[in-house]
């Protein structure tokens, strides 16, 4: 049975998409004419096209022209900061729609009010709500960091700031082994350390973490923590490139004045970023197979909101510059934008390309595949595979010829569910 979706969501049992070329990490160059089947939610087969007769009850969707990739996964958004706000629930929920239809199929919330998340990840997940699949974190730091962050206070409503089991005060005292099984029974799929942590807290954290097989994404720079200290303690996962200068400066203090006094030149940028202490650095991140949530498109953001501000454009001065230098070194890279979604991640993918020297493809595979091992479902999301969980994007254009082709989206796959915008 032949069939064409025209717009809307639609839940088949079982269908094949036919004529296909499939562009995922498994395959350097474009598997042309290829027909997928699926079965439920998941991906059963994949062969040429014509190479098996499927029974006339199989509903055969015809895509031959059409590029099939791996469903998109922004690896830094915040969706429940203030619920009572900007993040009211119907404001959220119409955010989401946009991005599953968009073509982003998962997302990883970087700290928000769990008792929300839980919520919108559980509805995601049957899709009572349309929306990406929503994994999150419970946040860790110092108690300085509860004192002053606003943001906290609004995710912690009804409790107190630093002692939610998914915002905890962490100092040389805590129970380590209550802390990380109280944020566990939130649901988050991880812990994210913010700041006002010592390299040794660091490493008890990560340590008992592995133990309840719980993720540690953490800031590049936890202060005291440095980079160095961060990596070592074997966090999967460190957000924000900017923050690795903290390799060779020693402080917030210490930043140069020449880097906040106004816009400098590209020639002088080169050197400054030249002149960081990064190849250890990213020898320490591949050996031990930490990712990096570079965030460009937090930096662009902010030069676009505020260019009168030379801090914010020394941020991405130095930012893309460090990523670029970071994907040259082979360093695993992910897709987070931390805009509060003013952008999606395709936005993120073209600044990769346009600014750190990324090819198309492998901003594809930051997107997909490396995004989803940031956030621990690589076993079942992130590429095109028998067995995996059918998240793809049709495209009616070619991404690897052109970044901006991303965009060019005719339908959307999450868990074997079909979207097509009208």
């Amino acid at each position: 049975m032949v069939f064409n979706i025209a717009f809307g969501q639609l839940k088949l049992d079982t269908y094949a998409l036919e004529g296909v070329t499939i562009i995922d990490a498994n395959h350097q160059k474009p598997l042309e004419n290829q027909t997928i089947l699926i079965k439920g939610n998941l991906i059963s087969r994949i062969y040429p096209t014509g190479s098996v007769t499927l029974p006339d009850s199989v509903t055969v969707i015809k895509l031959y022209g059409k590029f099939v990739i791996p469903g998109l996964i922004d690896t830094h958004v915040h969706l429940a900061t203030n619920p009572l706000g900007e993040d009211e629930r119907p404001i959220t929920e119409n955010v989401l729609n946009k991005m599953l239809y968009s073509g982003i199929t998962s997302v990883r919330d970087m700290a928000g009010d769990a008792r929300i998340l839980m919520g919108l990840s559980r509805d995601a997940s049957v899709d009572d709500i349309t929306s990406p699949n929503i994994y999150y974190s419970a946040l860790m730091a110092g108690p300085e960091f509860f004192k002053t962050d606003q943001r906290a206070a609004t995710s912690t409503r009804g409790g107190t700031s630093g002692k939610m089991p998914y915002m905890q005060t962490i100092t040389d005292s805590t129970n380590m082994v209550l802390a990380i099984a109280e944020a566990k029974c939130t649901g988050a799929k991880g812990i994210k350390l913010y700041e006002d942590l010592s390299a040794d807290l660091t490493k008890k954290v990560v340590k008992e973490a592995i133990k309840q097989q719980m993720r540690v994404w953490a800031h590049a720079t936890l202060f005291p923590a440095k980079p160095y200290d961060v990596i070592q303690a074997g966090v999967n996962v460190i957000s924000h490139a900017d923050m690795l200068i903290f390799a060779s400066v020693g402080s917030m203090d210490s930043v140069p004045v020449e880097w906040r006094r106004k816009k400098q030149s590209k020639e002088f940028w080169d050197k400054e970023v030249d002149r960081i202490k990064l190849g250890e650095l990213f020898d320490l991140m591949k050996n031990k197979n930490t990712i990096l949530d570079a965030t460009i498109s937090a930096n662009y953001y902010l030069v676009e909101q505020k260019p009168q501000l030379p801090i914010f454009d020394s941020r991405f001065e130095l930012a893309k510059r460090i990523t670029a230098k970071a994907y040259k070194a082979g360093v695993k890279i992910c897709t987070g934008t931390d805009t509060d979604q003013k952008y999606f991640v395709q936005e993120e993918m073209k600044l990769l390309v346009k600014e750190c020297s990324f090819n198309a493809f492998d901003a594809i595979v930051a997107a997909t595949k490396n995004s989803a091992e940031a956030i621990g479902i690589q076993d079942k999301r992130g590429t095109i595979e028998e067995n995996k969980i059918a998240d793809m994007v049709l495209l009616d254009k070619n991404p690897v010829e052109d970044i901006k082709n991303i965009d060019a989206v005719n339908m959307v796959i999450k868990s074997g569910r079909l979207y097509k915008r009208n």
